[in-house]
């Protein structure tokens, strides 16, 4: 059973969201191919066709059983489609390594360390009460928000829809379901690593974007000061860090985490780009499905970021048209968001 749990996980966290990857980045400029950008923009994908699942088995009143299969049939499919797309065009020869020197060394043992410490840290908030409690009664009943996880009676009342959009508590249950692996555990430990290095590895791709050229060798340098500004800013609950490193697998810190420095990530690309960004526009998108899945408070933040950050690029590109396709963005949070009217009758 544990290598069954072992080789799910790998299926679910690295191969699924490595192949949904190659869909972006091989479309992106080639320097954009990376490794990071690939399992990142992957495991959105993955986590956006969650979320769009999830809505429509809710409405639709089914269990986390149904979800599970249709979701895990499509999800292998797809992958295995690209990934075998990805091999016969020999995709992996294109994609860009890092340039492994000393600074890219001390920012690996900087990634290590900061998953170290997000194992040996215990979080005990409500928030945490909150995700893994829905998760764990998700996994245990099979219905979506139909029982009280503080007390096991059936739910009376409609308070709880505040967070009926954001689905990642119950994507916790559906990969504890696929890997037979207790929802706090894969939370807590499996979860908060992976979202870690996900971090990481956004955080080095923006480094490659503003350190090009002859200043290739403050890549590491950079993104090694990022890790330690993160690693020591403690000093509120509230701080960026304390969300990033104690609290990674709740919606609001894989928001803070991934969906913000991916929004820049994605805003330095369109800024960049020579050739076609059409896909960029399209990951961002994806992105914004995904991160309503972290948080329904993103509909919000996500899209005044991004539209504003376009309207920055537009200016600095002396292109209007980056503004106008940063619409279907904001476009599918607003129909995201209007799903409220919808559930909450």
């Amino acid at each position: 059973m544990i290598i069954l749990s072992i080789l799910q996980c790998i299926l679910y966290l690295l191969i699924i969201p490595f192949s949904l990857g190659t869909i972006f980045t091989s479309q992106f400029d080639e320097k954009y191919n990376t490794v990071g950008n690939t399992l990142v923009f992957g495991f959105i994908s993955e986590l956006a066709v969650f979320q769009v699942l999830f809505l429509l088995f809710y409405k639709l009143d089914r269990t986390l059983t149904e979800l599970t299969w249709v979701s895990s049939v499509i999800l292998v499919l797809t992958s295995l489609f690209f990934l075998i797309l990805f091999i016969v065009r020999k995709g992996y020869k294109k994609i860009k390594l890092p340039k492994f020197d000393l600074g890219f060394g001390v920012f690996a043992l900087f990634t290590v360390y900061m998953i170290v410490m997000r194992n040996l840290q215990g979080v005990n908030d409500g928030d945490d009460a909150f995700v893994i409690g829905n998760a764990l009664t998700t996994y245990t009943n099979d219905v979506f928000y139909k029982v009280d996880y503080y007390t096991g009676f059936t739910i009376a009342s409609n308070s709880f829809k505040r967070h009926l959009l954001a689905s990642n508590p119950l994507f916790i249950a559906y990969l504890a379901k696929v890997t037979f692996i207790h929802p706090a555990i894969l939370a807590h430990r499996i979860l908060g690593s992976f979202y870690l290095l996900l971090h990481n590895a956004v955080i080095y791709n923006i480094s490659m974007l503003l350190f090009d050229k002859e200043k290739i060798k403050y890549r590491s340098l950079f993104a090694s000061f990022v890790s330690l500004l993160t690693i020591w800013d403690f000093h509120s609950y509230l701080t960026d860090s304390t969300f990033i490193l104690s609290r990674t697998w709740q919606g609001k810190a894989m928001f803070c985490a991934l969906g913000i420095p991916l929004a820049i990530l994605l805003l330095l690309m369109i800024g960049e780009c020579k050739g076609k960004n059409n896909m960029l526009f399209a990951a961002a998108v994806v992105l914004a499905v995904s991160c309503i899945a972290m948080t329904p408070a993103s509909i919000y933040l996500l899209t005044l970021f991004f539209v504003a950050g376009c309207i920055c690029v537009a200016f600095a590109v002396k292109k209007v048209l980056v503004v106008i396709k940063a619409l279907p963005m904001a476009l599918s949070m607003a129909i995201i968001a209007s799903l409220y009217m919808i559930y909450l009758k």
